[in-house]
Formats: C-alpha cells, structure tokens, sequence
C-alpha cells in the first residue's frame, strides 16, 4: 500500500479533518497545523516532518543554525508524541556529497535528532550510487529529491529519469543481498505524480492544498473525495513494464 502524503497547511482549516486517517507532510516553515496532523495521521500512515531546506532556497533564504536546532526541537517534541514522525534531515540544495554526510553526521552522531531510527537522510538523483549506499545501510528511511537532468518537475516520465530509476532499483535489490538487510522506506519528494507507476513507498504533494477549491460541484466533503481518487489511482494502477523493480518488495 503505497502512502500519498498530503502537503500542508489546508486552508480553510476546517476541511483538513476530511483527510483523518491519511498521511501528512509539515514543513518548520508552515508548522500552524502540526498538532491537527497528530491527531489525524492513520495508524498506519506516515507524518513527515520537513526541515524547510527547499522552501528557503526557492525563495532566496538563507537559513542559520538557529533555524536548524529550532527545527531539531520542534521535531524531537513532534516525535516524543506522534509514533507515525519521521524527522528530515537537512540538505544542501545543490550542494556536495560531503556537505551533506556532514550535515546527517551532525543530526546522527551529534545526538541532535532524538529518535535516529526515525529519521529521513535525503539521496539527490545525480549523487553517487556510492551515497545512496552508504545512507542504505544506516537509515530506515530515504527520501529521493529530484534535481537537475532528473528533475522530477519537468521530466515527469521523461527516459533519463526512468532509467536513473531502473538501475537505483536494480542497485538496492543487490545491497539487500549483499548486506543481509531489508530495504529501507523510500520516500520520493514531489513524487506523487509517478507514485502509481514506480516502487516508491510514499510520494508527497501539495496538489490537495493548492487545488481543492478551484474543483468544480464542490460538495460538503470534496476534499476527503479529491483524496480518496488520487488513492484510487495510484494503488490500483500496474507498475510499468520495468523488470528490475520487481526485484525487491515494493
């Protein structure tokens, strides 16, 4: 069963409780909804707690270490209360491989996040196989960002894309072997729109908050309906004809 995770905040916030029982992603940057998102996340949902990296550098922001230990208690209380947390951990947009090892080594070794067991470490798609190993073996879950020539945004299902894809697959179904170990959670950013065609175990997207009320015959409970198709669609389409996804138990 694959987790649509629904970008917040949901205004107005009165029709966010038609999503109960769903999965939810808050950003530090827009956290007015986190105590909602508690109480409604599904048992067996997910509740993704986003540093704000990305929000920042599309706007030009430049974010300072007081941001980044506000956001570490914020998510640390979040998760002291919520089971279903799941702590990202900052990145550099655009930035190095050993920037961003050293940015988990200070969120894991350095103790700032309370529950390592429940944190996310980011994978760039034109990063190195050799990254994504390394974070394989450590991490319960990883999230996928797309970037560049693999820009999820604008090559959609564009062949450079699906074929980084194919061999991320066909690399972590070998790791399994290799390592003895199950694979983690991977979490595609922005991914919702190629969640029902490709293994990912949850996609995020802001597609509920920004275009519930342009719906047309809207009822009393549109959004719990917009939501319910979009499930639909990616938990009852086949994956594509890609043969190495099946190498592992997505």
């Amino acid at each position: 069963m694959k987790r649509l995770v629904h970008g917040t905040p949901i205004t107005p916030k009165r029709f966010l409780h038609q999503l109960k029982g769903h999965s939810f992603c808050v950003s530090y940057m827009h956290k007015e909804q986190i105590e909602d998102c508690i109480n409604l996340v599904g048992d067996n949902e997910i509740l993704i707690l986003d540093n704000g990296a990305f929000t920042a550098w599309k706007k030009g922001i430049k974010l300072d270490e007081n941001h980044w230990n506000g956001f570490y208690t914020w998510a640390n209380e979040v998760m002291d209360r919520c089971p279903n947390a799941v702590c990202v951990i900052p990145d550099v947009i655009n930035g190095t491989e050993e920037e961003n090892l050293q940015l988990i080594a200070e969120a894991i070794k350095g103790g700032k996040v309370k529950y390592p067991e429940r944190a996310m470490a980011i994978w760039h798609l034109n990063e190195s196989m050799e990254q994504l190993e390394k974070l394989f073996r450590i991490f319960n879950f990883i999230g996928f960002g797309s970037c560049a020539e693999y820009d999820i945004a604008r090559n959609g299902e564009e062949s450079d894309y699906l074929a980084k894809i194919k061999e991320v697959w066909a690399n972590m179904a070998w790791w399994q072997i290799k390592h003895k170990i199950d694979r983690p959670w991977i979490h595609m950013m922005r991914g919702l729109g190629v969640l029902h065609k490709i293994g990912f175990d949850s996609a995020d997207s802001c597609n509920i908050a920004m275009n519930h009320c342009y719906k047309k015959n809207k009822t009393i409970h549109h959004v719990k309906m917009f939501a319910d198709r979009l499930a639909a669609k990616v938990n009852k389409m086949v994956l594509p004809d890609l043969p190495l996804f099946n190498l592992v138990n997505a």
